[in-house]
């Protein structure tokens, strides 16, 4: 069975009222309740993911996790919940936690001293806070310029809570070129040179290991 074999039966198992016409569908499209398979297909949770998180001490921090459909999931393959932060400025993120820690606050604003993490992720949520944010601005280039900026300081905030060696990750947002040209050179100018993968609704930053964060 491949890994994303085995989390399609996991939520199926563990979400089947939501997945199959309960009062919260999860969705692949829409929403932005997606199933758990979806953030795996893009790559935002891999298999090494899931074996690194599972040691003692290591850290998982997933902003805008609400409803927590993915995080509640991780369990169930082996990762500690103490393992695992979930952040929201949704307070109902406290009742979708369930016994998993988490933490209310906007990531578009200044971050609460939340400790460090090996990975943390971002699924969709960044996409709805810059259209959230920018949604008065109709000029392409005005647009653009708005959202490097505020993605520029959102990515620097997690940079400073990302250990040594850890990913960040993000589904959904910064599809257009120029956008993510302009963070990149937003984060070297702030000397956070990173290695940056960028694709369609999709991208992962690894700081060098020597990079002072």
């Amino acid at each position: 069975m491949t890994f994303l074999e085995q989390i399609r039966q996991l939520e199926e198992r563990l979400f089947g009222e939501e997945l199959n016409g309960g009062k919260r569908i999860m969705s692949e499209r829409s929403f932005w309740h997606f199933r758990p398979s979806h953030h795996v297909k893009t790559g935002l949770l891999t298999a090494e993911d899931i074996t690194l998180l599972s040691k003692p001490g290591k850290r998982l921090l997933s902003v805008g996790a609400h409803p927590a459909f993915l995080e509640r999931l991780l369990p169930e393959l082996g990762v500690p919940k103490e393992n695992i932060l979930l952040a929201d400025k949704d307070p109902a993120i406290g009742v979708s936690a369930g016994s998993i820690a988490s933490v209310v606050f906007d990531a578009c604003e200044t971050w609460p001293d939340i400790g460090t993490f090996d990975r943390i992720i971002f699924p969709e949520s960044l996409c709805i806070a810059l259209s959230d944010q920018s949604k008065s601005t109709e000029n392409r280039n005005e647009k653009d310029a708005f959202d490097a900026a505020l993605l520029a300081s959102i990515l620097r905030q997690a940079f400073e809570r990302l250990r040594p060696g850890g990913i960040l990750r993000a589904n959904g947002p910064m599809s257009h070129p120029n956008v993510i040209r302009m963070v990149e050179k937003e984060l070297q100018q702030q000397h956070l040179p990173a290695s940056l993968e960028s694709r369609r609704f999709f991208l992962s930053i690894t700081p060098p290991p020597a990079a002072k964060l």
